[in-house]
């Protein structure tokens, strides 16, 4: 018992160390399969934003071309034309002929309001006219649209009031740029990477919008086909507009030269609708993206910035499973299959060693029974031998009586050799049995005198009760020696019984023949029961306390049943006693 402990507490600790093996790897495999699907996620979602960057700009830029392409003098309300004939195809002197700005007409989407800031400061606008102008050049307005238009403008005036916006519109555009600080102490190697794309990205697309606005800087959006008095524009040919944030107000602005004076020029952008707009382009993308507003200094960021706007897109949280391509694994499926592998094989082992230790229990059990068992007869047989060779026994009769002892245990060694052998024998793998045909009556009417002698050994009664004409498929010699251990045991456990008798008997069942052994002795226990065709069963405490015997008997005997294709069972019975059946196959079943 102390062995089998320790060989319980070996493998209990290398099953421990190798299941705290199994965890430790799969949750490393779960780390890396976690960081690897959040770098796959954090791939895609900027990849994602790298296209709803460009298709943003792809779709700002017609706009700041529109207005980029406006004519400086068409933000007066009329300008001088050049190059108007009269009836007679005379040129008109310059001043006489006046053309009024196309931004007379309706607003286009997103533009609020169309300005215009004096060197003197003063504000205005070609949409704020007199009505009387308007009616002449045939662009009415209602009157609601008309007072909304001069709302915008107060609103304008006092919000430039305390701006200097021609110095906003000449500081050069700011530099995407990471700072150091925290590429340093907070970026990963891969953040640091990326950051360093978003910013090639953007110059990228910098150089794209500007090429993109320079070839429409001569152009007019407004189809004002009519020439107007020379312009020059801020910096030579650079007439895109740039767009600042005065507040939480989006601005296009400009400067230019007219008339040898600097000008401000611009439109008020309607950032809402215009925010709203822009998100839905790309929805598909980035569901939960926003932008924000970048105003200010230099643009410290990861180069999410537009180029068309100082504005920045932040990506949003994506979706559980957003992305199908990142969400997809087959390490939780990998790891389900190890896990089973490796409980399948502990609970393997754990029953095989739960085997050997009970084999080799109840084989040193065995061991220890044989011994108790040999002991007895050879002490028997060397205490009578002895007396009887130094002639202490002068008496014939008790001569006989040694003799007949002597010849008592010889048949008691003989069975348990036999048993044990032929035990020995089907645990190597006995050949199967050979069946043939055989009548139940004479079968047993062969073998009867000797279970008779068996029994009449231990002061019992043999009563045999088998009809003729009763024909089984089985093994003569497995039968003989099956019912040979049965009316055995009977013989030995029922010696105390006032019914001296073991009944031998057929019994038909459900179409099958069984041949039954039994007794009126004490019977057997549950608990007994349920080890009673185990082989080895019996230990040496048992075996002294019990009938002889190792407790092989009826495992063999229920070997030897199932080997001829039939079955041995013990039935308890109302009326006490013990009561095996021998379950045969019939002859043509």
């Amino acid at each position: 018992m102390i062995r089998s402990w320790r060989i319980w507490i070996a493998v209990s600790a290398c099953l421990c160390l190798a299941l705290a093996g199994v965890v430790a790897l799969s949750a490393f495999a779960l780390r890396l399969d976690r960081a690897d699907r959040q770098a796959r996620e954090s791939a895609a979602r900027e990849e994602n934003a790298r296209l709803a960057l460009w298709r943003l700009d792809s779709d700002l830029l017609p706009l700041v071309a529109r207005e980029s392409a406006v004519a400086p003098e068409a933000y007066r309300p009329v300008s001088a034309a050049r190059g108007v004939l009269d009836p007679k195809l005379r040129p008109m002197p310059e001043g006489e002929a006046l053309l009024a700005s196309p931004l007379l007409s309706p607003l286009p989407e997103h533009v609020l309001l169309h300005f215009q800031v004096a060197p003197d400061g003063t504000v205005s606008s070609p949409q704020v006219v007199e009505p009387g102008l308007r009616e002449s050049v045939g662009v009415t307005l209602p009157a609601s649209e008309l007072a909304t238009l001069e709302a915008r403008l107060g609103k304008l005036r006092s919000l430039l009031g305390g701006t200097d916006l021609r110095r906003a519109l000449s500081d050069p555009p700011p530099r995407v740029r990471r700072p150091e600080s925290k590429v340093r102490y907070e970026s990963t190697l891969a953040e640091v990477s990326q950051v360093a794309k978003n910013v090639s990205e953007f110059s990228a697309r910098s150089r794209s919008a500007s090429q993109a606005l320079r070839g429409v800087s001569n152009a007019n959006a407004y189809e004002d086909n009519l020439q107007r008095a020379p312009v020059r524009l801020q910096r030579g040919d650079e007439a895109a507009m740039k767009a600042l944030w005065v507040g939480d107000t989006l601005l296009l602005g400009r400067l230019v030269w007219l008339d040898g004076r600097e000008y401000i020029q611009g439109c008020w952008l309607d950032w809402p609708a215009l925010r709203t707009w822009l998100v839905g382009q790309i929805g598909d993308l980035l569901p939960s993206a926003t932008l924000e507003p970048v105003a200010g200094g230099p643009a410290h960021g990861d180069g999410r910035m537009l180029a068309a706007l100082p504005v920045r897109l932040v990506p949003g949280q994506v979706p559980e499973g957003g992305y199908d391509m990142a969400s997809i694994s087959s390490l939780p499926v990998v790891l389900t299959v190890a896990w089973s592998g490796v409980l399948l094989a502990g609970a393997a082992v754990v029953a095989l060693l739960v085997g050997v230790v009970a084999l080799s229990e109840r084989r040193g059990a065995f061991v220890s029974a044989v011994t108790h068992e040999l002991r007895t007869p050879l002490t028997t047989f060397r205490m009578y031998t002895e007396m009887l060779a130094a002639g202490m026994v002068p008496d014939e009769a008790r001569r006989q009586e040694y003799f007949d002892i002597l010849h008592r245990e010889a048949e008691r060694l003989s069975h348990l050799v036999e048993n044990v052998l032929a035990y020995a024998r089907i645990e190597r793998g006995r050949a199967p049995a050979r069946l043939e045909p055989v009548d139940m009556r004479s079968m047993v009417g062969r073998m009867e005198e000797r279970l008779a002698q068996r029994a009449a050994g231990a002061d019992m009664e043999l009563c045999v009760d088998v009809p003729a004409g009763v024909t089984v498929l089985t093994d003569p010699s497995a039968v003989e020696q099956v019912l040979f251990n049965l009316v055995d045991n009977a013989s030995k456990y029922a010696a105390p019984s006032v019914d001296r008798r073991i009944h031998v008997e057929v019994e038909r069942r459900r179409g099958r023949v069984g041949l039954v052994v039994r007794d009126h002795g004490p019977g057997v226990d549950a608990v007994t029961a349920r080890r009673l065709f185990e082989p080895f069963s019996k230990s040496v405490q048992t075996a002294a306390k019990t009938a002889p015997g190792v407790g092989l008997g009826l495992a063999l005997c229920r070997r030897l049943a199932r080997s001829m294709k039939a079955d041995l069972r013990h039935e308890r019975v109302a009326e006490g006693g013990a009561r095996f059946v021998l379950w045969l196959p019939p002859h043509g079943a």
